[in-house]
């Protein structure tokens, strides 16, 4: 068979493909276990940073068992839709926390956000995964940012859209107002409008759970 003829130049094809796919997928293979552990590493990391828990080494165990003294994984089902909370296990004041998602200017974004008992003040925020322009919107990962979310009040009397503020408002110095990122204006708009529709789903959904009553302080209503 001639080298320049279209059978041999097809069947060369067909079998370089076949090459770097068995390569591909036996490196895949052989790194998956990796590649999970990884995965739970970050997942742990960014789990103990939002509730601020003391790690005492810096590998997949030590994270592992900060979250698993510290925190109570739970899922909550509600409207067809399954939300993973976490409720804070350890000394000083409770916390309930739960993972957000939303579509950003170009990716989802996801994170975990935590939140005082009665669900009025932010107590912290961190994220999971963004793939935001570098430099721009991907600053939303950057301690100065995440910082602002700190001690933040959530307006629930305000409508639904503008109970957390992301950016610019009537009023500067509103208690549930956050500064938006220099030239990422369409990233920080995405992320304020899924943050607020995510609380309002979580409000909703927690407060007609079992976990409130185990997570709040007796007497005292969620609404």
């Amino acid at each position: 068979m001639k080298k320049t003829s279209p059978a041999y130049i097809i069947i060369f094809i067909i079998l370089i493909c076949l090459v770097f796919g068995i390569a591909v997928s036996a490196v895949h293979y052989l790194t998956l276990d990796q590649l999970q552990k990884n995965e739970t590493l970050h997942r742990n990391r960014i789990i103990c940073r939002a509730f601020d828990l003391p790690v005492s080494g810096s590998d997949v165990a030590s994270y592992q068992s900060s979250v698993d003294q510290f925190i109570r994984t739970d899922t909550l089902d509600y409207q067809n839709r399954k939300m993973e909370i976490f409720r804070y296990a350890g000394p000083g004041a409770a916390k309930v926390g739960f993972t957000f998602s939303g579509m950003g200017f170009w990716e989802r974004i996801s994170g975990i956000i935590v939140l005082s008992p009665d669900l009025n003040t932010v107590q912290n925020i961190r994220f999971l995964e963004q793939k935001e322009t570098p430099g721009l919107g991907a600053r939303i990962e950057e301690q100065w940012f995440t910082n602002q979310f700190k001690g933040l009040e959530i307006d629930w009397n305000a409508p639904v859209g503008e109970r957390v503020i992301v950016g610019g408002s009537v009023a500067p110095n509103a208690k549930n107002r956050v500064n938006a990122i220099t030239g990422a204006s369409q990233t920080s708009m995405a992320l304020g409008n899924f943050l607020n529709a995510e609380l309002e789903f979580f409000r909703k959904a927690f407060s007609n759970s079992p976990f409130q009553t185990a997570s709040l302080p007796q007497k005292k209503k969620l609404f």
